[in-house]
């Protein structure tokens, strides 16, 4: 009996083999000759729209799998609010301005970089990002993804950068905008500053020392304040000296330097860097955990008599100390930031190189000073004998150099020790990165001003009352977004 006549299987217009790679052009192909997405858009025209604000991808390389992921469930959001009616308008952007690009076109021009006007690199620099454009939008349409294609918005359109300015020009008017001095992240290599987000972090072997600074005034003749940092390079910078007013201090009287101030807790731990001979029992403060050391009770001292005192943070407020490398005094400052955690409890202040030294000398009144130039090299204003010129990393063997010939360096032996910890590092050229204090523009968020709809107010006040009109809209999806 034949049963072939009795199987009854259903019909289907697929083919029997995929030949995606055939097939997937051709779909895409008729999507665009048909125009399905302009259909779709002029179905739901009247509808209720769908906002979407599609963050641009970096108009340099081909895509890869972080902008594959990023593409198709921004695809896949759109195409959902299409389906169920709503007018879900898909633009897509790219950034085309930074480094990225003029460093790829340097690399293209070589020597003939030099020949080149301003105007003619940037033009050449608009060209790349146009042919890079070119090439990740045929992508993201192999990729299946419909939106407007041939109406982008491009940050390099010279209505987007007007409308920036315009914009820019707001914030002016209204007294929001100004130039200061400020430290930020910067790449020496790329000569550029850096933006949090442009930071990784990396590990990286750097000197750890414990200098001795000199009182001159306020506590007793003779008396000095131990500071600890990884950056020696940062020393000649130096203009204040943090301590905190709530923890408490010990006068230690330091063989072969004299009396020193560290924070009490911290003592243990700074003996053991800088006199072992010190501890009754030295490899209780030399550990792993040099903070539980640190709190090792009285007992390991072999000389306790040597804590000539114990003061209060706040009694330290006001001395002055000489700096050990050029002749000038620094005042000792109040600031939370100084901890026990680690080091001495006192912390070497630059308000050039240093988010809360920064802080720390607006509130003080301190020049916002860095004799390092944009190569991240130190300049003449550095005024130290034989660091003029040096690049910073190259410049701590020399400063470190120095302070154990002014007889100021702690450390056991008169040598550095290394240290292995987490430093930023830039994301382009993966090198280490320093701050330093530029002139750079600034919009205040805490600045009151005018603000249309708003009445007087503060830019970060208005943000966060929108925040809050959208939680009483219906809030946010999901709700920690707000």
């Amino acid at each position: 009996m034949d049963y072939r006549e009795t199987v009854h299987l259903p019909k289907t217009d697929f083919p029997m083999r995929a030949a995606l790679s055939e097939r997937e052009p051709a779909q895409v192909k008729a999507w665009e000759d048909e125009k399905v997405y302009e259909k779709l858009l002029a179905k739901n025209a009247a509808a209720e729209k769908f906002v979407f604000h599609d963050g641009p991808p970096y108009a340099n390389g081909p895509i890869h799998q972080g902008h594959f992921l990023n593409k198709i469930l921004k695809d896949l959001v759109v195409k959902y609010h299409l389906m169920a009616g709503r007018l879900g308008d898909f633009v897509p952007g790219w950034d085309c301005h930074g480094l990225p690009i003029e460093r790829q076109v340097d690399k293209q021009l070589g020597a003939k970089k030099r020949e080149l006007s301003v105007g003619e690199f940037r033009r050449a620099c608009r060209k790349y990002a146009e042919e890079q454009i070119d090439l990740q939008r045929k992508d993201f349409k192999r990729l299946g993804i419909l939106a407007r294609w041939d109406h982008p918005y491009k940050t390099m359109d010279f209505r987007y950068e007007a409308d920036i300015v315009r914009e820019l020009s707001q914030f002016a008017r209204r007294g929001a905008l100004y130039r200061r001095k400020r430290p930020v992240h910067w790449c020496p290599v790329d000569v550029t500053a850096l933006a949090e987000a442009e930071v990784e972090y990396a590990d990286k072997t750097s000197p750890s020392i414990y200098v001795r600074f000199p009182v001159t005034a306020g506590g007793p003749q003779g008396w000095g304040l131990a500071i600890w940092t990884t950056t020696p390079w940062t020393i000649p910078a130096n203009l204040a000296i943090t301590a905190n007013p709530e923890l408490e201090y010990v006068a230690y009287d330091l063989p072969r330097h004299g009396v020193t101030v560290v924070a009490r807790d911290l003592l243990h731990a700074f003996l053991a860097d800088c006199a072992p001979d010190e501890l009754a029992q030295p490899s209780e403060a030399r550990g792993d955990d040099l903070l539980s050391a640190a709190r090792a009770t009285g007992a390991t001292l072999r000389h306790p008599e040597r804590i000539r005192r114990t003061l209060q943070g706040t009694e330290l407020d006001g001395w002055k100390y000489r700096h050990p490398l050029v002749a000038r005094e620094g005042p000792v400052i109040m600031g939370a930031h100084a901890t026990a955690d680690a080091g001495t409890g006192l912390v070497h202040t630059a308000p050039g190189h240093g988010e809360d030294d920064f802080n720390m000398g607006v509130q003080y009144g301190l020049p916002i000073w860095a004799p390092v130039d944009g190569h991240g090299r130190f300049t003449g204003d550095v005024a130290i004998a034989g660091l003029e010129g040096l690049k910073v990393f190259d410049a701590n063997p020399k400063v470190i150099e120095l302070l154990a010939g002014a007889g100021v360096l702690l450390n056991a032996g008169g040598r550095a020790a290394q240290i292995r910890h987490s430093y930023p590092h830039c994301w382009r050229c993966k090198n280490p990165v320093i701050f330093r204090a530029t002139d750079q523009w600034w919009i205040g968020l805490d600045i009151e001003i005018d603000l249309p709809g708003r009445g007087h107010t503060t830019i970060r006040k208005a943000a966060l009352a929108a925040i809050d009109e959208i939680d009483a809209q219906g809030g946010w999806i999901p709700a920690w977004g707000n």
